[in-house]
């Protein structure tokens, strides 16, 4: 669970040491990685970085912050606080106290998804900058659509490879969602540059595509649960809403089937806009829609298209698990936060 204190922003200092190795046993624990996975998006690659904060951040009063509890299944391990950071303003992560008598408060030990020593360089003595980041204040939460708030994204595997096999083309669902996680097309990739009438190929499977997508989509395609809930909180709670997706109008009347359409302020889809994601046009032309500046809104996805088009658009990036990407992809795209599915938000946003 969360702790319910309040919050306050604050940047953390220290320097890269070396540890003693121990923590890979932790973060692979069964329980453990299952709890960060679930509370803070984050599926930690082995093994902890060890900071020694500044003397004088120590008594800045980090530990009173909100944190999320990771509870111990057994006597050989301990509970631990967790504090949501964005480290060296590239990569979501997180501070874990060891709840036990004694722990040093000049040590912090930060998890993430992705190699930090590797990613950023890291030596020893290294000073490195983190920022606390929950709760995420802003006015406006605006939502990619397919794998965020419509189950859809198997539904593009199975045209894939429906399509793919009329034409003795192989689809791998891993394939498929890596090509849905950064954008490209399916037959671009799966065709030789070197096919005769390579082009022509594609325009045929392109088009037998779309002859297969609605039966696809009725049976495939569903919404996740609880949007009505999540989406009329957050709207209760005053944030303005939009949709930027990369779909067609099918997906939204998808998603006003759950009763949310008088929720739903702006919706760019892919008719809108001359360059898709990660290009950010479609977000500025939703911000545009609502009036916000995009210092004041978040984007919700769940590849790294959507992490990189809301950097891009200076917004904060949320990625969110349920969709084509992963925890270390959307890290590695530059998501501020991530989590499990869509409910998360209400907990995690703070609408000013």
């Amino acid at each position: 669970m969360i702790q319910s204190v309040k919050s306050r922003p604050l940047e953390l200092f220290g320097k890269v040491v070396s540890g003693l190795g121990k923590g890979a046993e932790f973060t692979e624990l069964h329980w453990a990685k299952k709890q960060f996975i679930e509370k803070l998006g984050i599926d930690p690659h082995p093994g902890t970085l060890n900071i020694q904060l500044n003397a004088d951040c120590i008594d800045m009063g980090w530990r009173d912050l909100p944190s999320y509890t990771i509870l111990a299944d057994s006597d050989e391990g301990c509970d631990a606080s967790c504090y949501p950071i964005f480290i060296a303003n590239k990569f979501t992560g997180a501070i874990v106290v060891p709840l036990v008598d004694g722990y040093p408060a000049n040590q912090l030990e930060i998890i993430a998804p992705v190699p930090l020593r590797q990613k950023l360089s890291l030596h020893d003595d290294d000073l490195l900058e983190i920022e606390y980041k929950h709760p995420l204040t802003a006015s406006t939460i605006i939502f990619d659509l397919d794998g965020t708030l419509l189950d859809t994204v198997e539904a593009f595997y199975i045209l894939a490879k429906l399509t793919g096999d009329e034409f003795d083309i192989g689809m791998k669902r891993s394939q498929v969602y890596e090509l849905l996680n950064h954008g490209k097309p399916y037959w671009e990739a799966f065709l030789p540059a070197s096919l005769p009438n390579r082009q022509a190929m594609i325009d045929e499977l392109n088009k037998r595509a779309i002859q297969l997508w609605p039966e696809v989509m009725a049976e495939h395609a569903r919404i996740f649960p609880d949007i009505f809930s999540t989406l009329s909180t957050l709207k209760t709670m005053g944030a303005s809403l939009g949709i930027v997706t990369g779909s067609g109008g099918t997906s939204v009347d998808l998603l006003y089937s759950a009763g949310v359409e008088e929720l739903i302020d702006a919706v760019i889809t892919n008719t809108k806009v001359s360059k898709r994601k990660p290009d950010p046009e479609g977000l500025f032309k939703c911000l545009d829609e609502l009036g916000v500046n995009a210092s004041d809104a978040i984007y919700v996805g769940d590849t790294s298209i959507d992490m990189m088009a809301t950097r891009s658009a200076g917004m904060t990036a949320i990625g969110v698990l349920s969709g084509a990407g992963d925890s270390t992809t959307l890290c590695e795209a530059g998501a501020h936060r991530i989590i499990q599915d869509h409910r998360a938000l209400i907990k995690l946003v703070k609408i000013k």
